[in-house]
């Protein structure tokens, strides 16, 4: 099946849309259709415009939006990310991030294993893994060492709601930081919640 070929242009308004989706909170992607308005003229006279062609003459309007994507929710701090870290790691972020959201049962089964495995360890209970405590909870503590992926970290939240008790707790940069990309990235997600809920009962209970 050929692909439609999205005009380098419209990529160049996607990528804008997707920067002040992820950096400004009150910008909504999906309510701007994934598009800001810009100057073609300005856009033409950008050094890396031919970045954006490529991305067109390779990619469908869904692809281009997952590539772009997959950039800014692999980042620390997606303010800082610009069109060069996308040109250097862009297609290798994509590719990971594809790969983990088509397995994203097994890798979430695998992260609760691991969860179950460190409250054994630290003795902590169900409750124990989200509660401030005056620092970070357990459950965060995780994902920020690299233990549970970031997708699993928002499964547990749509399940159990802690984000917003989190936010009124914590007022840390690190944790606003990750919290405004939960709520950016959340949207994006077509998550079963029944079935993750499901999940989490056979595993904890």
């Amino acid at each position: 099946m050929t692909k439609i070929k999205v005009p380098g242009f419209d990529v160049y308004r996607t990528y804008l849309a997707m920067k002040q989706h992820f950096t400004k909170e009150t910008f909504d992607f999906f309510q701007y259709d994934g598009k800001v308005r810009a100057k073609e003229e300005t856009y033409l006279q950008r050094p890396d415009f031919y970045f954006f062609e490529t991305l067109s003459r390779k990619l469908s309007d869904q692809e281009v939006k997952e590539y772009l994507l997959a950039s800014f929710v692999q980042a620390d701090d997606p303010s800082k990310v610009w069109i060069g870290d996308i040109k250097l790691r862009g297609k290798n972020c994509w590719l990971a991030w594809t790969k983990q959201n088509q397995s994203m049962q097994y890798l979430v089964k695998q992260d609760l294993s691991t969860v179950v495995d460190y409250m054994a360890t630290k003795g902590y209970s169900f409750n124990d893994l989200f509660e401030t405590m005056g620092g970070h909870p357990p459950a965060l503590r995780l994902y920020i060492q690299g233990r549970i992926s970031l997708e699993t970290l928002i499964i547990l939240d749509m399940v159990l709601k802690f984000k917003s008790r989190w936010d009124k707790e914590m007022k840390d940069p690190l944790w606003e930081l990750l919290s405004l990309k939960i709520k950016k990235y959340k949207p994006f997600l077509s998550i079963p919640t029944h079935k993750y809920r499901k999940l989490m009962k056979e595993t904890f209970l």
